[in-house]
């Protein structure tokens, strides 16, 4: 990973469609669809490798806002404070994801923490902070996707009260969850940007139309999560019968399959505002996708990080 970035940091001008990389993991919940040696605790000097790469085109890194309070220590003098304070030293955003799912109110208040953090420091302003995919991967209180024929024969009555809700009045917590409620929220206010899957096969196509009723295409991400090959981390990927999915060998969706061209279509059916995809997957990926300030190199505790990330130092990132 490492030296595909500094292989393209010292070419880009050779590559201008590339605008930067992104990471997930490792501090993910364990529940998702990244592999599970994708998910680890790095040390402090590790993730001083990790955040060192924002100088070379690491643009965010999904991490799990859930995974303990801000000053929760994860290595030795090293708290959950210091490495977002130090990813962002180094010009590297956090993206929220990836949530643990056994404890939504706990996790919908640490999330509200590191909003609060991120943006009493780095903000104010959406584009400090992001999500990974919308109501993927996090507890939620209702159903986001019926994905087999047995499940798509309750989508309607699932689906019901969740679209007869109006959305801008509507109890959130209680009809979405505290997770997505606590997301939703804050991208109304302007502290943060999602990511949304237009797909159909990560979110049902009329549970995107109610979130850009809601939140509108300029406060939206779009993400295809497209991979065009069937492996992950070392782990092979099948697709099912009549889903654009890559599914795991365990059942757990990886990844997806469908390209821009079908995200257009299906948010042209969403909306009749024809400067939508233009916002959803041009103009507010650029804004997120540029760095706040020129990378400072910053290591743990302020002091001065390693030169450039080699290679072999960075296998699990």
């Amino acid at each position: 990973m490492a030296e595909v970035m500094c292989a393209w940091h010292e070419n880009r001008s050779l590559l201008p469609a590339i605008s930067g990389f992104s990471v997930e993991g490792p501090l993910l919940g364990r529940t998702g669809g990244v592999p599970p040696r994708g998910i680890w605790s790095p040390t402090a000097r590790e993730w001083e490798r990790i955040a060192a790469l924002g100088r070379y085109g690491l643009r965010y890194i999904v991490m799990g806002p859930d995974i303990g309070d801000l000053d929760d220590e994860l290595d030795d003098g090293l708290s959950y404070r210091d490495v977002i304070d130090l990813c962002y030293a180094n010009g590297v955003k956090i993206a929220l994801g990836h949530f643990q799912h056994d404890a939504p109110e706990l996790s919908a208040e640490r999330t509200r923490a590191v909003i609060e953090h991120v943006q009493d420091r780095y903000g104010p302003g959406p584009e400090v902070l992001l999500t990974d995919h919308l109501y993927n991967d996090m507890p939620r209180a209702f159903r986001h996707v019926w994905r087999t024929a047995q499940e798509r024969s309750r989508r309607a009555e699932q689906l019901a009260p969740v679209l007869a809700a109006d959305w801008d009045t509507a109890d959130l917590d209680r009809l979405l969850g505290p997770v997505p409620a606590t997301l939703l929220r804050a991208a109304r206010e302007g502290r943060l940007l999602p990511f949304l899957n237009f797909d159909g096969d990560h979110v049902d196509l009329e549970v995107c139309r109610r979130t850009l009723e809601h939140l509108g295409p300029e406060r939206v991400i779009g993400i295809t999560d497209d991979t065009s090959v069937p492996f992950l981390a070392g782990e092979e990927l099948h697709h099912r019968q009549g889903s654009g999915l890559w599914y795991r060998s365990d059942g757990i969706v990886a990844a997806g399959s469908r390209g821009l061209d079908a995200q257009r279509r299906n948010v042209a059916g969403l909306t009749t505002d024809d400067t939508a995809f233009d916002h959803l997957f041009r103009h507010n990926p650029r804004r997120a996708l540029t760095p706040l300030r020129a990378p400072a190199a910053a290591g743990v505790g302020g002091r001065p990080a390693g030169g450039a990330p080699r290679h072999e130092e960075h296998g699990r990132a």
